[in-house]
Parts: structure tokens; C-alpha cells; sequence
């Protein structure tokens, strides 16, 4: 009635690292549709299946920053900063992740819910 109704399976957030031709700290979407993980910005388009997909993290700021920048500290003014990490295997096989991040709560659950739909994969040491 007041606006465009928003799509299921679509959520806006900050986009961070891991895509080429994607400006960190600026805002993208990401969709789900027919097990493919679409995520998009002003001018480009990345498009991810689910199956390549090995694992979600979701880290508040301090964690994010220690794990994969091996640095401490945080940027948020107000609240706490959450990072989504979405690991994955390349074509070449090489473990590569994109990550992105937000402060609404709604975040968290749309991550949680696609965690859900990830294969577990096997490792070999």
C-alpha cells in the first residue's frame, strides 16, 4: 500500500570485500533464486551457486577483523557491526570469501536461514 513490496529472499547490505568491480562500504543485494546466490550493486553483478558454498560466518566487527585481518578494533558508532563471511571453493578450487556487513537484526536471520541450506561438505587432511 505505501511502497513497493520487497521480494522474498532479498536482503540490502554492505558490501566489503572479496568481488572484483564491487566499491567496499557500499551498498549491494543479494538474492537467492533457484539455488544460485545473485549479488548485484550499481553496475555489476556476481552470481555464486549454493553448492560452491562451504560455510557462512557471522562475526561481530572485533571477531571479523581478528580472523581475517589480524588486527583489533572496531568502527561502529553505535551498536555492533556484524560481518557475513561467505567461504567458497573457486572453479580452480582455491578457498577464496566475500564478506559483507550490517547492523540490522534482520541480517543475521537471513544469513542464519541460508546457512541452513548449505550442503555440509567433506574436508580431507
Amino acid at each position: 500500500m505505501f511502497g513497493k513490496k520487497k521480494p522474498k529472499n532479498t536482503i540490502k547490505v554492505m558490501y566489503y570485500e572479496g568481488l572484483d568491480g564491487f566499491s567496499q562500504d557500499f551498498p549491494c543485494t543479494i538474492k537467492l533464486e533457484n539455488e544460485l546466490l545473485i549479488i548485484t550493486n550499481q553496475t555489476t553483478t556476481a552470481k555464486l551457486s549454493i553448492n560452491e558454498i562451504t560455510t557462512i560466518d557471522t562475526l561481530p566487527e572485533e571477531n571479523f577483523l581478528a580472523k581475517y585481518h589480524n588486527t583489533t578494533g572496531t568502527t561502529a558508532k553505535m551498536g555492533t557491526k556484524f560481518y557475513y563471511v561467505i567461504k567458497f571453493s573457486s572453479s580452480t578450487g582455491e578457498p577464496k570469501h566475500i564478506a559483507f556487513w550490517d547492523v540490522r537484526s534482520k541480517t543475521m536471520t537471513y544469513f542464519l536461514k541460508l546457512r541452513e541450506k548449505i550442503q555440509p561438505h567433506e574436508h580431507y587432511l
